[in-house]
């Protein structure tokens, strides 16, 4: 079998896109944000950035409607610039699952290391487990994946509501923070406003992974918009909820920086460490949710040829083993790296944002062509507005998502070379690659290459 069924129901899709969003970013980011600037500034990071996210959700849910299909973000690349830009934007997206999986195992740890006053290996050792869930539960299936997320979202919800409720006296206090820092009244740090903007962009990286996912949506044309907006819309309502009361309880003397941040409310909230056990189930289906996204990322790329070809198989069970398996083996020695050089999470989610930055230069450039009307320029201008703003302070790291594009390049050249060696005489080789850079689309060459 070489097709994956349309078996996403709009239900369905509303869970894995809401975990695919809410684990980590949600437990993870209000406590690192109070970790990169004041509370001032944390506040308004957090509010900017959901600005910023506007644009680029509506770039996404209108690329999702046009092209649902597994090609997902490399399809989106490659109406952009061509088909070197699927190869380009492959290996963009899975340079980030490269920092992207083992960082989201390494926040549940993170919640397991507060709960048990676990050691630095111990915790490590509980980020494998964690990644050996991912694998399991993608390895049994949709089925089994649609359960996790739906267990997942009751649980969230009810995490949520308790601490809300149970905290109400701090969102009285964070909306007084908000309320100084949009007002202009306090001492702002522009680079720090940079710093905890460029980290919270974490929180609304997913919308643009979803798109993987989107040929197996049914009835994409009513769904795909109805998924972004109503998840985008719920998601952004809990994340500012949450960092208001976080920066309340912050100012009130409670400790809530570092990855488990919103623990430290537990201390206000009934329940205690049961809290903290519901948190690290949200971070499991957050984490069950992106190896899903990543696992088609490299099944659709197989199929293409821009990664190797096993990774484009699916078993008797319609399942992409090998991608996950692959997964599965880098997670694990990302997880030990991190532990034997001390790279802290928050760096690896920098990476990660920073990648997805670049990736939607590509997406913007793709709505462009292919939109009308009135849409195209105003949500293009803010979409690059907003891109201008979160790349200017990442300086040196920029050389990551420039390597991988400039990677994907090469790969697409050697690729073209190879079809030219076996379709072509030597004395038309060196007209070939012009001739191969104009077929439609990536799936075009890999048909080239498979005869």
């Amino acid at each position: 079998m070489t097709e994956l069924k349309k078996t996403i129901s709009f239900t369905r899709g509303m869970g894995l896109a809401i975990c695919m969003l809410i684990g980590t970013g949600i437990l993870a980011l209000p406590g690192l944000a109070l970790d990169a600037g004041t509370v001032y500034e944390a506040i308004f990071g957090w509010f900017l950035i959901a600005i910023v996210a506007v644009p680029l959700i509506e770039v996404c849910s209108s690329l999702g409607l046009k092209f649902p299909s597994t090609a997902g973000l490399a399809g989106y690349a490659e109406k952009a610039v061509g088909p070197w830009g699927g190869y380009a934007v492959s290996y963009l997206v899975g340079g980030s699952f490269f920092f992207g999986l083992p960082a989201v195992a390494l926040i549940g740890s993170e919640y397991m290391k507060h709960l048990f006053q676990l050691s630095e290996a111990g915790a490590a050792l509980f980020a494998v487990l964690l990644v050996t869930l991912m694998f399991l539960s993608n390895l049994a299936g949709m089925k089994v994946i649609s359960l996790i997320n739906y267990a997942s979202l009751a649980v969230l919800f009810l995490l949520i509501g308790m601490l809300i409720a149970f905290n109400l006296d701090f969102l009285g206090s964070g909306l007084g923070i908000a309320s100084g820092a949009i007002s202009g009244n306090v001492h702002i740090d522009l680079h720090n406003i940079w710093k905890v903007a460029a980290l919270l962009f974490w929180a609304f990286i997913g919308w643009e992974n979803l798109s993987f996912s989107l040929g197996e949506i049914k009835d994409p044309e009513k769904n795909v918009p109805r998924l972004y907006w109503l998840s985008f819309a719920l998601v952004t309502l809990i994340y500012l909820l949450l960092a208001l009361i976080s920066t309340g309880a912050s100012v009130s003397g409670a400790s809530l920086q570092g990855a488990a941040g919103l623990s430290g409310l537990v201390l206000f909230t009934p329940g205690g460490k049961l809290l903290i056990w519901l948190m690290i189930v949200v971070i499991s289906a957050n984490a069950c949710s992106w190896n899903f996204t990543a696992s088609r990322l490299l099944y659709a790329g197989g199929r293409k040829g821009i990664f190797p070809e096993v990774f484009g198989r699916l078993s008797k069970r319609n399942i992409p083993v090998s991608s996950l398996v692959g997964l599965y083996a880098l997670s694990i020695f990302l997880v030990f790296g991190s532990y034997l050089f001390k790279i802290p999470v928050s760096t690896m989610m920098l990476f990660v944002s920073q990648n997805y930055v670049f990736l939607y230069a590509f997406i913007i450039i793709a709505y462009w062509k292919t939109e009308n009307g009135w849409k195209r320029g105003i949500f293009s201008a803010l979409s690059l507005v907003s891109l201008s703003f979160l790349v200017s302070g990442f300086t040196w790291k920029v050389a990551y998502p420039i390597f991988l594009i400039g990677f994907g390049y090469y790969r697409f050249l050697r690729s073209t070379d190879k079809i030219s060696a076996s379709r072509l005489p030597a004395s038309k080789l060196s007209a070939s690659r012009n001739e191969i850079a104009h077929c439609e689309d990536v799936q075009e060459i890999s048909s080239l290459v498979k005869h």
